[in-house]
């Protein structure tokens, strides 16, 4: 039957648009066709009138039938009533929609569109789920809930960011993100209208649409332009809401903000702002009604009025203004606080202090100005009233104050209250006000500068958050008042609901064309409806003769009068079909609006479309003294909206100069009034809104008592019919409102089809069949290009088709089912019988064979038993007759034994005591005999002490004898050493001769040589491969020398400690001498003269004996020189057969290497170094000296003369030159070094030099070595070219000349180290002289020291005592002397050796880099030279862990670090392979003590590991570099000073720590780059996963996708759809744990430790629940059991996979909430279960818990949820003891992420183990030591 669809105005089927509704048979579920004779059976849920619900839900009691006067219903409340319906049966009451639409996101994907359809929606969702936004096509309906909701957080707009309008819940940020995707993808204006009545939320919906644009324009965290947008709000608020009686912060002003956006890299940033505000409700200054306020920034004012003492402010009950509504205060606000807030924006916005201070007393001076009383005047003499005049006293105190506020005369102000000016022609007229008329005036007055205050605060605002830089487009968001009527309707309600007249015709266009729109392009055809259109409306009030004309031409007459107005306007407007005239009198009219009827008062109109003010009283104003009151009177009414497309034209009228420029005053006659100013803005407001793409939020107040979550129906159904959303519900409806993909159409339909009709490769196809099959008319469907187009109720007709079969099919699954449950127990009964009478016989027969067996265990028993007990008692017999034979005889042989030992014990006494006499008697005898002797002896010492006490006195002639002789002495050492060089020169040459001649015999020998040279390279190559590999080997020997080193120091330090003691033995001695010296007697002094003498002697013997000696050596020296010259005389050019094995044996203190010597003369033996410090008598140096230096004249004499000799006869070869100079310059770079070492070995710069001189030492070896093989190789060459022809020679002359090339640059290079060794050498020779000089020092003090003690020894005996004090205090003066000497020395050497040391270390640096250069020139060179066979290797050295590297080489060993630290090469290297390098580098720089290098090689180590996360990387390239970060941190704790970490080291390891660096500070900055590598990497691998995790969790194959959004007209995509086997890729669920396979293959290979691994795995799983739970709680409709099935199974193989990875229980932690909420929506959701529910949801918050009870959809076999259940299950859940969070909050924050936890693991690595590999290229920059 079809009937009215329940439109309030509709009284047919053609009045509806032809949409009907049909009654369903619910017997057997036939579709009944929409005609007349269709008959309505009993049970169907149906709507009916109510008075007070407006509509109410009923039940058919009966069956309809045609032509039937009534229907019998039952209602809800229980109650029986007939409703009388036409005989046509055309006000049939409209149907119910079924329970699974019931509560949908989307009003138009009802099945049912009618308005009590549409009003149960809206209720069920706002009552009983608390969801307070729903969709209406385009429309998003916002419902005020009088409540604060968790809505608005920075996790919801992160939920919404990127998802379409209609994935998730509807939402204000849900349409904003719909406005800024299309900005983004389009680059288009759009513009966001918000509408409703007072107190219906607009401001707050265009707020949080503000919010939401400055976070995802700009970023989460305010940036200036997203602060200063949001802080304009506040500012607005202030100035423009005010509270009403129905709402406490209504804005009373419309307001259109632009937010400006530009366009960078394919982003939108939020730019800035630009505000335009219309029809500011200027009454409202000066008049309010009752329990209404005036503007929020006067009460804010006034409750600030402690800051502002100057303003004379008080309560504001005490102001006219004020006090009026007689509602000063507002339910939980504090306006003190919110005055805060205001000033703090307006700082924020770019208000300076002085601007804020100018504003508030211009408010105040408001607020003063109302209260100026105007009182009556009398005439003059007379008590009679003056009833044409009034009077204000000049002593009135407000108006002192609002002058001086001001700034302006108060008399002035006075005067023109007073009186008014009336211009003629020629002259003008003063005229006085009366008391009407005098605070008409002022209340103008206030209003008037409220307005231009209003619009100059508007203007800084714009200014601020509009820096002028060209905007590529914009969001425009339009508060705008909502359609009102009151009791008296004036001005101001005419003007807003004229402005949504105007706005609902263009949304009418807009949703119509979007309609067409839609069904075009699906290519369906459909009959054009009419729509409601209200142009006519609109011309009555904007055409010519309208009502805003005539009332615009009234106010240009002198004497025009609203009952004048209003005559014309029934004159006029009669012929509109939307006007009405009053029954009654002529001050009202009626305009028919489209939501309603409404009358206004035409009191007033004319004064307010004036908007009068007095000229004189705004010059009064023009000429205060503050700039603010100037600047804001001067302020045109333009329209800021459209001032940027064309200036405002000029006015006719006179020019006046006015605060200094010259602006353009309009006449009287052409001042726009501001009826025709609001049209204009108006215009272009909507020409802006046509011009972009609109979206709608229509605002609904739910009631006017402000109480939450109350409904009144009659109050929202009318509210609903204003804004258009019933409009919007009857355009669909008119068409095909039910749309469905047909993917998710053949998914939830494809059981109403049979087998043979589905086509899983033909989804449309197989729809079109199920369509075909249960819906015959072809008029009730449209098949799209991808989507089925519905009538209005037949999706609910396939729903109760679906469910019927459902029914049937599950009646004979249940059948199935029972029969296989029976058929299962019966079968396991008779199992069971089976098995007891199978174990029954068992336990029988078990009985009978244990009796058997015990009988026969009892028999062995027995036997065993009795042999037992026999064989007891036999040993024990036994044992006792061997015991008592035992006793037996020990007894016999211990008396045997004490017999014999007391004999031999008297024996041993007998010879002890005969000893005993015997020695007594001889040591009496000798005693005696030594007494006589030591008489005899004193007598003869005594003699002969006097005797050598006279000789004594003549060693002073001795010592002045000799005195003369050290100069002598100085000179002749002098005169020495250069005789040295001379010969060590000669000793030169003499080699240089020895090596011409072995070069030449090399030349002969390179014939034969030349011939194998071919044949031999490739041997040659394998061998300098092997050679390579032995140089490596000796690199790593460089270690094991420094270890020696190492040991030498610690002998040496041991023996320096000896020494020490030895001296203070010697100190002590000394003192012990001086104490003796004073109470000896004279024969001690004669008996040390004696001695003294005779060491004199010995010391002159034995210097003679030693410079014989020495003579005898230097005698053999040339003698040996000698017989080598004369055979190399002999033989200049006879072959001499040195080979490469005989070469290497040669001595390594070669005598022709006299660059070798110095003048320390170190080859000499250690008896001649010494003895120059080890004797004083100069009488032996006198004839050492004399010896040796004619002996080394005769040498230096002779050998010059065989020099030239030989060097006039010998001609050396190029070749010789370049080989023995290599030769020589080597030797001399190791003899010099060995020098340096030995000046160097006692000073504080030990430490670090020996390493150096180590490394130094084994590279001059080395470079030794391969000269020699040189040699070798140079002799076979020169061999066999002896053999070659001339012309062969010839050929090789451009070899020659290459060699001479190389030989030149080698030499100058060597030469070069040579000069600066001979520095260092100098500079420690004047240490060694200077160490000469403290030891002559020394010997001083001794003599001294020597003269006190002899001097006290000579004084007489009787004094010795008297001076004993005095000597005492000589010494100790003395000593202290010295001792501050010494400290004064010590500290300059101090600072002295810290220089050198900083010298010697560059110098060290240099010389080292020097050294490399010439080992890789030498390198170069090796390979073109034939290397001999016989090769010395040298010994195996032991690594130390180190790595070489130069400070300058930084940059380029990281960035090749980096860079080559691929992937794939990672894989194959140690785990942390370049954390090991890295600290291998920082040991070398520990030992060296180079501080700057350890903190540029962290610092910049640091520096480009930041660069890496912080730009776009692989996620391998973040593993990677976390895993090393790890281990660098680890080395540097395990290698460090701190016990807890060193512990476990070996011994070799506890030898490796760091000495000279404490690294703290670097340990914490590393460990801070691991944790901003790790929140990297995890931000990473969450942005992989996002787009998984949804369909991932909360779908799965067909489950999913067959409760998509049901019908959500083509917004809502199933979340499963991605994961559909159809569409590839396997099933999400599989692509997310393949995934998590991925990332932990990684970890593994790149050698990241399981626990860091598991707390990777850890934050993935609380991101997983974090996006799963949020899209489950943002989306109701999935919030059924199948979805708590899915996500258990899909839990179930995350979890499976986790324990497969033997990882921890705490990984799956995080996934408890998401856990809990599965078992929420399969759990059982009764009253009773309310404590199981609770125990259940341990890990879910009160709101979390809530929200998916009330978002839980029903199946169609549920009992429903009570509110009953809601309010126990609410109460229950507040007692828990929750932890302590936000549990308002039904989110989960995504971005939260857990802190990592860095864990000390010990790494047993050698790193003396770890090698260089060849493929990472850093051979060049780092070289293991």
């Amino acid at each position: 039957m079809i009937y009215c669809c329940g439109c309030p105005t509709s009284a047919s089927l053609a009045d509806c648009g032809g949409v009907g509704v049909a009654l369903l048979d619910a017997s057997n579920g036939a579709n009944i066709k929409c005609t007349h004779s269709v008959i309505g059976v009993g049970g169907a849920k149906i709507w009916v009138p109510h008075t007070e619900q407006v509509w109410e839900s009923a039940t058919l009691e009966e069956s309809y039938r045609k032509g039937a006067g009534f229907l019998k219903i039952v209602t809800e409340s229980g109650s029986l009533r007939e409703v009388k319906l036409k005989a046509d049966g055309s006000d049939l009451p409209p149907l119910r929609n079924p329970a699974i639409l019931v509560g949908q996101n989307d009003l138009t994907t009802l099945s049912y569109l009618h308005e009590p359809g549409v009003l149960y929606n809206l209720r069920v969702r706002f009552c009983e789920r608390q969801i307070i936004y729903t969709y209406c096509g385009i429309i998003l309906v916002a419902i005020n809930p009088y409540a604060e909701m968790p809505l608005y957080g920075p996790s919801i707009i992160r939920a919404y960011r990127g998802h379409a309008m209609g994935d998730l819940e509807p939402h204000i940020f849900a349409l904003a993100e719909e406005a800024y995707t299309k900005l983004e993808r389009e680059n288009c204006n759009l513009s966001i209208i918000v509408s409703g009545e007072s107190g219906a939320g607009k401001t707050v919906s265009a707020k949080y649409a503000m919010r939401y644009f400055a976070a995802v324009g700009g970023s989460e965290s305010e940036t200036q332009v997203e602060r200063k947008v949001l802080a304009s709000s506040p500012i607005m608020e202030a100035f423009g809401n005010a509270k009403t009686t129905r709402n406490d912060n209504s804005s009373r002003f419309g307001k259109f903000t632009k937010l400006l956006f530009r366009n960078q890299m394919g982003v939108m940033y939020l730019q800035g702002a630009t505000m335009h505000t219309y029809l500011l409700e200027k009454s409202r200054v000066v008049y309010q009604a009752q329990g209404e306020r005036n503007y929020h920034i006067f009460y804010q004012l006034c409750a600030a009025r402690a800051k502002y003492p100057e303003l004379v402010l008080d309560h504001q009950d005490k102001f006219q203004f004020l006090n009026m509504g007689g509602a000063p205060d507002i339910d939980r606000v504090s306006d003190a606080d919110q005055f805060n807030e205001t000033v703090q924006a307006m700082t924020v916005l770019g208000f300076s202090i002085n601007q804020i201070a100018d504003i508030v007393k211009i408010l105040a001076g408001i607020l003063h100005l109302g209260n100026i009383n105007v009182s009556k005047k009398y005439n003059e003499g007379t008590e009679e009233e003056d009833t044409d005049s009034c009077e204000i006293f000049p002593n009135d105190i407000h108006l002192q104050i609002t002058g001086d506020l001001l700034r302006l005369k108060a008399e002035d102000l006075r005067r023109w209250l007073l009186m008014r000016k009336i211009e003629s022609v020629n002259e003008y007229v003063l005229i006085p006000n009366s008391i009407e008329a005098a605070e008409a005036a002022r209340d103008a007055l206030a209003k008037h500068i409220y307005a231009k205050l209003f619009q100059y605060i508007v203007g800084v605002l714009n200014k601020s958050l509009n820096n002028g830089s060209k905007q590529c487009s914009f969001i425009g968001v339009l508060d705008i008042y909502g359609f009102e009527t009151f009791e008296v309707n004036s001005f101001e309600q005419f003007c807003i609901n004229y402005a949504n007249e105007k706005l609902q015709q263009q949304f009418n266009q807009h949703v119509f064309k979007l309609e067409q729109e839609e069904y075009l392009k699906e290519g369906i055809t459909w009959t054009m409806i009419d729509f409601y259109d209200n142009q006519p409306c609109i011309d009555l009030i904007e055409s010519r003769l309208g009502v805003l004309d005539l009332l615009d031409e009234e106010c240009r007459m002198p004497r025009g009068s609203d009952e004048s107005w209003a005559g014309k306007l029934i004159g006029k407007c009669s012929k509109f079909p939307h006007f009405e005239k009053p029954r009654f009198g002529t001050t009202s009219f009626f305009i028919k609006h489209f939501s309603d009827t409404v009358e206004y008062d035409v009191n007033g109109f004319l004064e307010k479309n004036r908007d009068t003010v007095s000229k004189e009283l705004t010059q009064v104003l023009c000429e205060s003294n503050m700039q603010l009151v100037k600047q804001v009177m001067v302020l045109e009414e333009i329209d800021t909206l459209s001032v940027d497309s064309a200036k405002a034209s000029t006015l006719g009228g006179r020019v006046v100069i006015s605060a200094g420029r010259k602006q353009v005053v309009p006449s009287k006659q052409h001042k726009k009034t501001v009826g025709s100013q609001f049209q204009e803005s108006l215009a272009s407001l909507i020409s802006t809104l046509h011009a972009t793409t609109p979206h709608y939020v229509r605002c609904i107040k739910p009631n006017d008592d402000k109480i939450a979550f109350k409904w009144e129906t009659a109050k929202i159904i009318q509210q609903l019919r204003a804004c258009g959303v019933l409009e919007t519900v009857r355009i669909s409806a008119a068409g095909f409102p039910s749309r469905w993909l047909y993917l998710d159409f053949y998914m939830r339909y494809q059981l109403l089809a049979h087998r043979s009709k589905i086509d899983k490769n033909d989804m449309k196809q197989s729809c079109r069949n199920i369509v075909t099959k249960w819906i015959q008319d072809e008029d009730k469907y449209r098949f799209g290009n991808t989507q089925i187009f519905f009538r209005a109720g037949q999706v609910a007709f396939l729903e109760q088709v679906r469910a019927n079969l459902r029914k049937k099919y599950i009646t004979v699954v249940q059948s199935v089912v029972r029969r296989f449950i029976h058929r299962r127990r019966f079968l396991r009964l008779q199992m069971v019988i089976s098995g007891i009478q199978r174990h029954a016989r068992g336990f029988l027969a078990r009985q009978r064979v244990q009796k058997m067996r015990e009988d026969r265990a009892a028999l062995i028993l027995s036997k065993y038993a009795k042999g037992w007990l026999c064989r007891r008692r036999y040993l024990r017999l036994r044992h006792s007759i061997s015991g008592i034979q035992t006793y037996a005889r020990g007894m016999m042989a211990r008396t045997k034994f004490h017999a014999m030992r007391d004999h031999y014990r008297a024996v041993q006494i007998q010879r002890f005591v005969r000893g005993v006499l015997a020695r007594r008697a001889y040591q009496k005898r000798r005693r005696d005999i030594i007494i006589c002797q030591a008489a005899v002896r004193r007598f003869l010492a005594r003699r002969k002490f006097r005797k050598m006490k006279t000789e004594a006195k003549t060693i002073s002639h001795m010592e002045k004898k000799y005195m003369g002789l050290e100069n002598k002495i100085i000179s002749m050492q002098q005169r020495i050493d250069e005789l040295n060089r001379d010969n060590s020169n000669l000793k030169h040459k003499t080699s240089e001769i020895s090596v011409l001649k072995m070069k030449l015999e090399l030349k002969k020998n390179l014939e034969g040589e030349f011939k194998n040279v071919k044949a031999a390279c490739q041997d040659k190559d394998k061998l300098i491969e092997a050679l390579n590999k032995q140089l490596e080997a000796e690199r790593d020997e460089k270690m094991q020398l420094l270890e020696e080193n190492g040991h030498a120091q610690e002998e040496w330090v041991s023996q320096k400690q000896q020494w020490l003691g030895e001296n203070e033995e010697l100190r002590r001695q000394i003192d012990q001498m001086i104490e003796l010296a004073k109470n000896a007697e004279v024969s001690q002094r004669t008996q040390e003269d004696r001695m003294l003498a005779e060491i004199d002697n010995k010391e002159l013997n034995e210097a003679y004996q030693r410079a014989i000696k020495d003579k005898e050596v230097i005698e053999n020296e040339n003698f040996t020189l000698k017989e080598e010259l004369s055979r190399i005389t002999a033989g200049n050019f006879s072959l001499h057969g040195r080979t490469a094995s005989n070469a290497s044996s040669q001595n390594e203190e070669d005598v022709g290497y006299a660059s070798a010597k110095n003048t320390l003369d170190i080859n000499r033996p250690p008896d001649l170094l010494n003895k120059n410090y080890s004797y004083t008598d100069c009488t032996s140096l006198v004839v050492k000296l004399r010896a040796i230096l004619e002996e080394e004249k005769q040498k230096h004499k002779y050998l010059q003369e065989q020099y030239l000799k030989l060097a006039s006869r010998n001609k050396p070869t190029e070749d010789s030159f370049r080989v023995s100079e290599l030769e020589v310059e080597n030797e001399k770079l190791r003899s010099e070094y060995d020098q340096l070492r030995t000046s160097i070995k006692h000073g504080v710069e030990i430490n670090e030099l020996n390493a150096q001189h180590a490394a130094l030492q084994e590279e001059v070896r080395r470079r030794r070595e391969e000269c020699i093989q040189l040699k070798a190789v140079l002799l076979q060459q020169s061999q066999s070219m002896r053999s070659l022809e001339p012309e062969s020679l010839q050929l090789r002359g451009n070899d020659v000349n290459e060699l001479m090339e190389a030989f030149h640059s080698q030499k100058l290079i060597n030469r070069q180290l040579e000069s600066e060794l001979k520095a260092i050498t100098e500079e420690h020779n004047s240490k060694l002289v200077e160490m000469t000089q403290d030891i002559e020092r020394l010997n001083n003090e001794k003599e001294e020291l020597q003269k006190v003690i002899f001097e006290s020894i000579d004084e007489p005996e009787e004094s010795a005592n008297m001076e004993a004090l005095r000597q005492n205090d000589r010494y100790l003066r003395r000593e202290l002397q010295k001792a501050v000497s010494q400290y004064l020395i010590v500290q300059e050497e101090l600072k002295l050796a810290n220089a050198k040391l900083k010298a010697y270390r560059q110098d060290g640096g240099q010389l080292e880099h020097k050294l490399e250069e010439e080992m890789i020139r030498n390198k170069a060179n090796g390979p073109t030279s034939d290397v001999g066979a016989n090769v010395t290797k040298q010994k195996s050295q032991n690594p130390q862990g180190l790595m070489k590297f130069h400070s300058s080489d930084l940059d380029k060993i990281l960035q090749r670090l980096l860079n080559a630290l691929t992937p794939r090469t990672v894989v194959g290297l140690l785990p942390g392979f370049p954390a090991y390098l890295i600290f291998m580098c920082i040991r070398y720089t520990d030992l060296t003590n180079a501080d700057d290098d350890v903190r540029e090689l962290l610092s910049k180590f640091v520096i480009q590991v930041k660069k890496m996360h912080r730009t776009p990387h692989p996620i391998e390239n973040r593993v990677i570099w976390l895993v090393n970060s790890i281990t660098l941190l680890n080395l540097l704790k395990q290698y460090g000073d701190v016990e807890e970490y060193v512990q476990f080291n070996s011994e070799k390891q506890k030898q490796q720590q760091l000495k000279n660096f404490n690294l703290f500070e670097y340990r914490r900055v590393i460990l801070d780059l691991i944790v901003n590598l790790y929140q990297a990497l995890i931000m990473q691998i969450q942005g992989l996963l996002d787009a998984k995790i949804v369909p991932a969790i909360l779908s799965n194959d067909e489950i999913q996708r067959g409760r998509s959004a049901h019908g959500m007209r083509s917004r809502a995509t199933s979340i499963g759809a991605s994961s559909s086997p159809e569409h590839g890729g396997g099933p999400a669920w599989k692509q997310l744990i393949g995934q998590f396979e991925h990332f932990y293959k990684q970890f593994q290979h790149f050698g990241l430790d399981s626990c860091y691994a598991e707390q990777i795995f850890r934050q993935l799983l609380y991101f997983v629940c974090a996006v799963a739970l949020n899209y489950l709680m943002l989306r109701g409709d999935i919030c059924m059991w199948e979805t708590g099935m899915i996500i258990r199974y899909n839990l179930g193989c995350i979890e499976d996979w986790v324990r497969s990875k033997k990882m921890s229980n705490d990984v799956l932690l995080p996934l408890a909430p998401l856990n809990q909420v599965s078992q929420l929506l399969q759990s059982r959701k009764s009253e009773q279960d309310v404590q199981t529910i609770c125990d259940l949801c341990t890990s879910l918050s009160t709101a979390q818990v809530l929200k998916v009870m009330k978002s839980y959809k029903l199946d169609d076999y549920e009992s429903e949820i009570t509110n009953v259940f809601l309010d126990k299950l609410t109460k229950e859940l507040n007692a828990r003891q929750m932890p302590a969070s936000n549990s308002d909050e039904f989110t989960i924050d995504q971005k939260f992420i857990q802190p990592f936890k860095v864990v000390f693991r010990y790494s047993d690595i050698k790193l003396e183990d770890i090698d260089l590999p060849s493929h990472l290229n850093l051979d060049e920059f780092l070289e293991k030591i």
